[in-house]
């Protein structure tokens, strides 16, 4: 690329530096990211929403798992497993710090599976243990509180039934407690690729069956769950392959859930607001078959509302 086509956070000079970052970078980091469209923006939505994430997480807003868990998307895609522990240690100790421990157990969650994955193909990234460290530590801790609030369950149950025992006049008997049921938790990441799956499977199902309607919506929630994964890219192409093969290509382009998931993705990569105020509008035009399958593309255009600045 040109200096003209370079990041436009980046400064080149004596030395190189990110003004979205406010930090000196190295050369190698500046030609394997900063010149190149592709990783910068996925750079800068990394950093823009780690620093969303920060903002909220002072302001004690849960809002701020949905940025960490963008940014160490984000991050993972850039290969920087490193920043993508960090996201998620910082998620996993706010999650413990308001005692929300599915939280903070999801997070702990896509943490070890990053660094298992990355250890098992020796990442450069992961040399420093430091990160490992301090992943490891935010678990332990969370451990400990889930402790702490399972010991002040038992004696909240304890001072309840003492009172109830007072007040009905009747002799103190200590009831025997129920285990709890075991707790499921869904990792957001899990969640995705699980949807990608089926969603892909059905579109084609659908098109061998010639159920149009079906095909078109399970096509582009296809596309979405690649989007929601942090691979807006494999999305776009996704759908186009599917577009090209299709013996119904005008059905596809006129389709209201096909246009209305293209404004999604022009929403997203060109950071065009007008574009997601019209896709909020005509999410109510297209015909949803399933229930579920309109929860999920609205979890996807809040999604990418959040990520589209305001006008002022």
């Amino acid at each position: 690329m040109t200096e003209a086509e370079n990041c436009s956070w980046l400064n080149v000079g004596a030395n190189y530096s990110c003004r979205l970052r406010n930090q000196v970078i190295s050369k190698g980091e500046a030609n394997a990211k900063c010149t190149k469209p592709e990783p910068s923006m996925v750079c800068i939505d990394a950093y823009s929403s780690l620093f969303k994430a920060k903002d909220l997480l002072e302001q004690k807003s849960t809002e701020a798992f949905l940025w960490l868990v963008d940014a160490a998307t984000q991050f993972e895609n850039l290969g920087e497993l490193d920043n993508t522990l960090m996201a998620c240690t910082k998620g996993i100790d706010f999650a413990r710090s308001m005692n929300l421990i599915d939280n903070g157990y999801e997070l702990f969650k896509y943490g070890r599976t990053v660094y298992e994955q990355g250890l098992s193909k020796s990442d450069p990234s992961l040399r420093d243990p430091s990160h490992r460290a301090a992943l490891a530590k935010a678990g332990q801790d969370m451990i400990s509180a889930a402790r702490k609030m399972a010991t002040g369950d038992s004696m909240r149950d304890m001072q309840a039934e003492l009172k109830a025992t007072i007040l009905d006049g009747v002799a103190l008997r200590r009831t025997e407690k129920k285990e709890a049921a075991d707790l499921v938790v869904v990792d957001g990441r899990q969640l995705y690729t699980k949807k990608l799956k089926e969603y892909k499977e059905g579109a084609e199902a659908y098109i061998k069956s010639g159920v149009v309607n079906n095909a078109i919506i399970f096509a582009c929630m296809a596309a979405l769950s690649e989007l929601m994964l942090g691979r807006p890219k494999e999305g776009i192409e996704y759908l186009a392959q599917v577009v090209a093969e299709s013996s119904f290509r005008d059905k596809f382009n006129e389709d209201s859930c096909f246009k209305w998931t293209r404004l999604l993705f022009k929403a997203l990569v060109s950071r065009d607001h007008d574009a997601i105020v019209q896709a909020r509008k005509d999410f109510f035009m297209i015909p949803w078959s399933f229930k579920d399958d309109k929860e999920f593309a609205r979890r996807a255009m809040e999604s990418v509302a959040r990520r589209i600045p305001t006008q002022s």
